[in-house]
């Protein structure tokens, strides 16, 4: 699943080339991905120019003249982003999707995954496709944003101003694993199974460890990991494991930099101790015994 970074790296693709041009044209293809009333989405949608990209955890807002579009893109969601092709044009390049769940490479959109079209003036098009099906776009107007279920329960953001040590070492408490705390949306919103496991690492925490065992130390180097570890990412693109893609249908390098998550059993990077794998609140979970205590 995409998390924060991988969000916003989509967020800052889709503001550079989409930012106050209007929608000119709605197709859904699958109704039940866009909700609600997809009927009354081509009506209601058409004229309307994007006026900001927000993210908020991993959601996307775009925000319109009138409506907002909220997108979570769950386990395979992608936005991808392609221009009208003249008849006098080269061919255009295929997309090379990196992924294991569908190799064959995408030269044309719509496809068989694909559930929304957004037409936008100067003649780009941004479609949401997803193959398993699980992501969302939904529509709603600016005001019911903070009553939405999926964005009113979420915790503090990493990269926000609100993300302080006071505020943090206050939700230091109890005897659960760090590493479920830390996948609690309710308490620091973003992280995900990958950013977890390197924010752990590089604060040298066990990821089995009772949150209230932390000293203040530990603690501290915990708090300053996981914005130094989303900012990283984010540089680099994000992290494409399967399915996360640029809306240019590049995919990230930070796979490429990844420390522990998805090393199990290959040499620690930092002391050559062999990575461990095992499972932490029902999730694959990479760390070093010798590097994290």
């Amino acid at each position: 699943m995409p998390e924060l970074p991988e969000v916003e790296v989509v967020r800052q693709g889709l503001e550079a080339q989409l930012l106050h041009k209007q929608i000119e044209g709605v197709e859904i293809y699958t109704p039940h991905i866009t909700q609600p009333d997809p009927e009354s989405w081509s009506e209601a949608l058409t004229g309307q120019k994007l006026m900001a990209l927000e993210r908020r955890a991993k959601y996307l807002i775009l925000r319109l003249s009138q409506d907002c579009l909220l997108v979570h893109l769950r386990m395979t969601g992608q936005m991808l982003l392609q221009a009208n092709q003249s008849p006098q044009a080269e061919p255009r390049e295929a997309l090379v999707l990196p992924f294991t769940y569908y190799r064959k490479p995408v030269l044309d959109l719509p496809d068989k995954h694909t559930h929304l079209r957004l037409g936008f003036s100067g003649g780009i098009q941004l479609y949401f496709r997803d193959i398993r099906k699980f992501g969302r776009v939904e529509k709603l107007l600016p005001e019911a944003l903070t009553e939405h279920p999926g964005l009113a329960k979420l915790g503090v953001e990493p990269l926000g101003s609100e993300y302080t040590w006071k505020h943090f070492q206050g939700l230091l408490q109890g005897q659960r694993a760090i590493k479920a705390f830390l996948l609690d949306q309710t308490r620091i919103a973003g992280l995900g199974n990958i950013y977890v496991d390197e924010a752990l690492f590089e604060a040298g925490i066990r990821p089995q460890r009772p949150v209230a065992s932390l000293r203040p130390a530990e603690a501290k180097r915990l708090f300053a990991a996981i914005p130094k570890i989303l900012e990283k990412a984010i540089a680099s693109g994000g992290t494409t494991l399967k399915d996360y893609l640029h809306p240019d249908g590049k995919g990230g390098e930070h796979q490429e930099e990844l420390k522990v998550y998805g090393r199990g059993k290959m040499p620690c990077l930092r002391c050559g101790q062999l990575l461990e794998k095992t499972v932490v609140a029902q999730r694959g979970t990479h760390f070093c015994a010798h590097c994290q205590q």
